[in-house]
Formats: C-alpha cells, structure tokens, sequence
C-alpha cells in the first residue's frame, strides 16, 4: 500500500478529521468523529484505509463527520464477554446506521475469505445493531487499490433492508462496488467504451496478483472442486471478456459486466440467468471468431460454463471481480514485463493440474531449446534474407508454453538485444528494407510489441480446455491473435480449415495445397520450426 499517496490525499483535502498523521513515528489522531475508542497507534495498513475512507467520506462523499462513529462496539452471550467492533458506521438523521463498514488493508482484502467476513462481521454485528433498535442500510466491505496516479475504492455494498440475513444475500450475490454519496442509493454505474467510467488498464502486478489469490480461494472453494473443471470455466470467461473488448465500439456498454435495470422507479439486479446468457453469447462468439470453430451444431452445444460444477453465483462472483479490468489494453510489456500474460501463467500453475497425457515443459527446458537450435540466428537469416520472421508451430501446445516462450525470445532478440542507434538488433544490418520492416507497425509497434505473432505463429490442440487456455495466453501476452486450432496436431493440413484472419498473408501457412516430395506422408513445408514436448 502506497501510505504516502495516502498521506498526501489526506493533506489536500479541506475538511480535516484526521487530525495529525505521522508515518515515521507510525501516529495518527482524529478530529471531529466520535470515536468509541481512541486510535492513537498506525498498526498496520488497515488503519491508513481508515484514514482515506473518513476524508473521503466528508469531503467527497458530503457526510458529515459529527454523524462517523469508530470503532462502535458490541457483546453478546451469557454472560456478555463475547465483544466485536465494527471498523466505521455513518448515521443518519434518525440515528440509523446508514453505512455499516467493515474495513481490511489491500493485502488482507485479496487473501481474506470476503463471504466469512460477510457474514460473520457485517451480517452478525448489523443484527446486533439492529437488537439496539437500529435500523441498518448499506453493509460494506471495504478497502483501497493503488492506481497509477490515484487511489480508488474497493468495495462490496450490501443493501440490508433488501437483503436482511446473509443467506438472503448468498442466494443471488446481488452487491455493488460504488459507495453512495450524500444518504442516497448505492448505484452501479456501468462500464461504456470510451466513456468516463471506462476500463482500466494503469493497474500493478500486486493487484493482478492479489486477484488472482482471491479467484483462486473463492472459485477453488478451499480444493473440493474439481481443478480441471473450475480452471476451464475461468478460462472460458476470460476469452468471453477479451471477446467483448474486441468488439465493442465508443459509447457501447461492455456486456461482460453484472448489470442493473430501473423496474418500477427502482433498480433491480439482473437475474444470475440473464448474466449468464449474455456472457454465454460473448463466449459462442469468440469460439467462432478467435477458436476458428463454425460448426453451428458444435456452437450451440458449447456453454461458457458448466453450471452443475460451476455455479451462477460463482460466475457472478467472478465477472464482478474482473469487469473493470481491460484484459486488451491493459498490458505493458514495454518494462519487458508481460503483465496480464503473467497473471495468466500464475491461474494455469495453480488451476489446471496435469493429468494423463497431459503434461506442462517448463519454461527453463524450453528456453534452452529456444537457444539450443540457435532461433536468434535463424530469425536474423530469415529476417534478412526474406524479411520474414521464422514461421513455428507447436502441433500439441498445452497450455501455450512453447509459442509463448518463442514469442519472448524473437521479440527480446529483434527488439532489445544488441541493440543500435535504430532500436534493433545491430546483427540484422542496415538495409533500409530491414530497418523499415523492422519499425514499421507490422512487426514489432511499441503499444504491442509481439503483433508480428498473428501471422507467424501456429498452434493446435486436441483437447479443447487446453487450446483454449492457450488461445487466451496467447492473447494475454499480446500476440496480435495467434492462430490457434482444436485440432488433432498429426492431422493432414489439409484436414484443416483455413485461417481468415484480415491480416494473414496471403496463401495461408494451413493450406490445403500441401506438397509431396519423395516422403511418405503430406507435408506442409512451409514452417521453419516445429517446437514442442509430443
């Protein structure tokens, strides 16, 4: 956690109720709040999201600080010894709990059991509340994430009224991630291409890996689902996702997101089942598009997910947590550090276990293969020579490791090592037709550095979760949209079908125009390396 973003938001904001704060002694003190319990000592990370909640309750959120409570707290059994507290309460006119906050630091929040803390802070203590004759309207779950240049609100806001019992609440999930401002109505505001509430893509390596703990405890449920099973759903939704980015225009409303309608004056949460079908249509969608999938037969039969294994309220969960993030744009390799590309490879490492037949080369064995056949030299050959990158295939890619591995070693090679005044490799010379295909857009543009992989890179896999994982990773590391099939990799090309992609060359390398030349089976001859572990 950034405490020194947070100190300075603090400062700059008019209404003060934090009082003094210290980071070099770890003090803090506040002012005009009513604190159950007087904080004097900064303990940990938590109580800097205190901090920035309460100046930002009051000075952006219009609450006044004579109505914030702290560390309100509560006892129950027999006899009463059983005492738990609740972090802030924001009151109303009457006196009722308005905001009912329970708050965690970044870290905490990520690795935290949210649906325990759900039910057995918010739920229980807002019951307890209630007994003193309170009513209580918003429960929230509450913590801050560093942005780039900010610090944002990360949340989970309850209605209470609507959902009274935890029970209610776990039957539909039905929550938003916007705190109310000024006594009104928790409002989720919808994500729109190109809008002020658009996605986002300054976010860290920490938050992607702190997401992908918190998928992993949730979906996971602790190791008693099936691996295999949970990890193809998040696969499966997150090409939904990378579908519905694609094809979007400015000032459309993405539909991987959990929406809400006006009914009767009011909103109301879609259905679990509506959610379902739209991320479902996005996922048939990409299966045509970017798995090269046609038969309509097949589509129709294709789900997103299993629901008898990978429940709604699951799925809900996991759109919430991903909705606002850009799985497109939300890359940076330019550091050398891929990382969305990344976070994928940490969910395959922990959600697809190897089973027979399967198995996953690691990176280090396929590096020193990568350099074992010299690729870096025969890439500057072929880049010279024919102003072509060597064309690879893996006929078996797993989960993706050899293409992506290839794609890190041309890119770092062309791009980074041994590099001149023009920003490449000084082995590939300086002929002006090399230079200008070495620059130009088509192969290596800095906004996506590995575009050249659309045309020169091939996988297939038999086993459909697998290529799908793959399809993903590949688009995660920013590959322009390799060309991945389902397929039997010992198939004829010509059982194939061939790739249309807009920017494949012309004479497609999965053709049926396949040669034979004294050899006693079909060949393709035009890849320059086959890589892989068959």
């Amino acid at each position: 956690m950034n405490r020194e973003a947070v100190k300075q938001y603090i400062s700059a904001q008019p209404n003060k109720v934090v009082n003094n704060i210290d980071l070099d002694e770890n003090k803090i003190s506040y002012t005009g709040i009513t604190q159950h319990r007087t904080i004097k000592d900064i303990t940990g990370d938590e109580e800097m999201v205190r901090a920035f909640i309460l100046t930002r309750l009051v000075n952006e959120l219009g609450y006044s600080p004579d109505r914030i409570e702290i560390e309100c707290e509560y006892t129950a059994g027999r006899p009463h010894t059983i005492t738990s507290r609740i972090d802030v309460i924001v009151r109303d006119t009457s006196g009722n709990a308005f905001l009912f906050i329970e708050l965690k630091s970044p870290t905490d929040y990520d690795k935290a059991d949210k649906d325990q803390i759900i039910e057995q802070q918010l739920f229980k203590l807002a019951g307890m509340e209630r007994t003193e004759g309170r009513a209580v309207k918003y429960l929230v779950l509450y913590a801050t994430r560093d942005l780039s240049s900010s610090i944002a609100d990360e949340c989970i806001v309850i209605d209470a009224e609507k959902f009274p019992t935890y029970a209610d609440w776990e039957a539909t999930r039905d929550s938003v991630n916007t705190l109310p401002a000024r006594y009104g109505k928790a409002q989720k505001t919808p994500y729109i291409k190109a809008s002020t509430k658009d996605l986002e893509t300054d976010f860290s390596t920490e938050a992607l890996t702190r997401l992908q703990t918190d998928l992993h405890n949730v979906l996971w449920g602790g190791g008693g689902t099936d691996d295999n099973e949970v990890f193809s759903s998040l696969v499966n939704l997150i090409l939904a996702k990378i579908q519905d980015e694609d094809e979007k225009e400015d000032g459309d409303a993405y539909d991987f997101q959990s929406l809400t309608f006006a009914k009767d004056g009011d909103e109301e949460f879609e259905t679990n089942e509506q959610l379902f079908d739209r991320i479902n249509t996005l996922y048939r969608k990409a299966l045509k598009q970017k798995m090269n999938l046609t038969d309509e037969k097949e589509l129709d039969k294709s789900y997103v997910i299993d629901s008898k294994k990978f429940s709604l309220s699951k799925l809900k969960y996991t759109v919430q947590k991903l909705e606002g993030l850009s799985f497109v744009d939300g890359k940076n390799s330019l550091d050398g550090k891929d990382i969305l590309g990344d976070f994928f490879e940490g969910i395959i490492r922990d959600g697809f276990k190897q089973t027979k037949g399967q198995f996953f080369t690691p990176m280090n064995i396929v590096k020193f293969m990568l350099w074992a056949i010299q690729a870096d030299k025969l890439a500057i050959k072929r880049i010279k020579e024919d102003k072509e990158i060597p064309y690879m295939i893996d006929p078996s890619t797993g989960s993706g490791t050899f293409l992506i591995e290839y794609m890190k070693f041309i890119t770092a090679n062309m791009k980074y090592r041994n590099r001149n005044a023009d920003g490449y490799n000084a082995d590939l010379g300086t002929a002006r037709a090399v230079k200008d295909k070495i620059t130009s857009d088509w192969f290596f543009p800095n906004h996506r550095e590995n575009k050249w992989a659309q045309t020169f890179i091939y996988g297939s896999e038999i086993n459909f979760n697998l290529g799908t994982a793959t399809k993903v990773n590949m688009i995660l590391h920013g590959d322009g949209s390799t060309n991945i099939f389902v397929k039997d990799g010992l198939l004829p090309f010509a059982k194939y079908e061939k790739e249309t992609a807009p920017n494949a060359l012309q004479g497609t390398i999965i053709d049926e125009n396949y040669t034979q030349q004294k050899k006693t089976l079909n060949v393709n001859e035009q890849f320059d390396i086959i890589l892989g572990n068959l």
